[in-house]
């Protein structure tokens, strides 16, 4: 994206523009819905695009695959590290740190594009409880010593205490991975 480009609100699709909700509340509600196993593909499809598009649309997936190409991160990945944060599992922490480093609620404020809600996520400051949590699970054990064994036990306390649930990947890999996902259930729709 350029500097001086507006976030997109609409997608040029078959010759006709139509008008999304691109917030993060909908991109991650569309996320969800597509990864409902319990629900036919179709109808996953169907759930997604009507959450992301504003008016009267078709069911297709390339429209939904025109959609994820307008919000996706095209900037060279890192390599894959430890996992240091989850959206669901760290949502509290997340908020309050949207709420003290830029003023905004998270609780209540649902309407933040996409885009502007992950350079935001992305750059949260040092000084914010979320960036301690991330600092003490990318944390290494130092080699044990006769000197620092209340800190290897402080830190392993600390590292067990806010552990993630899940697979070991990076936060630039849990963006690409949910991306993945979405252009993945679009094909196969």
């Amino acid at each position: 994206m350029k500097p001086y480009e507006w976030l997109p609100t609409s997608v040029d699709y078959d010759g006709r523009v139509y008008q999304l909700d691109l917030s993060y509340a909908a991109f991650f509600a569309a996320a969800d819905a597509l990864a409902d196993e319990d629900l036919p593909l179709g109808l996953r499809l169907e759930t997604a695009l009507d959450i992301f598009v504003t008016e009267p649309h078709p069911v297709a997936p390339e429209l939904l695959d025109a959609i994820i190409d307008l919000v996706k991160d095209d900037r060279p990945k890192p390599p894959p590290g430890p996992r240091t944060m989850d959206i669901e599992q760290d949502w509290p922490y997340i908020c309050a740190a949207f709420q003290q480093a830029y003023g905004i609620d998270l609780y209540t404020d649902k309407t933040i594009h996409i885009v502007r809600f992950r350079a935001l996520l992305q750059s949260i400051p040092k000084g914010t409880k979320l960036a301690e949590i991330i600092g003490i699970r990318a944390a290494e054990i130092p080699t044990p010593n006769k000197h620092n064994q209340k800190e290897i036990a402080d830190l392993t306390r600390l590292k067990a205490f806010y552990a993630l649930r899940g697979s070991e990947t990076s936060v630039q890999e849990g963006w690409a991975k949910l991306f993945r996902i979405l252009e993945a259930r679009v094909k196969n729709a």
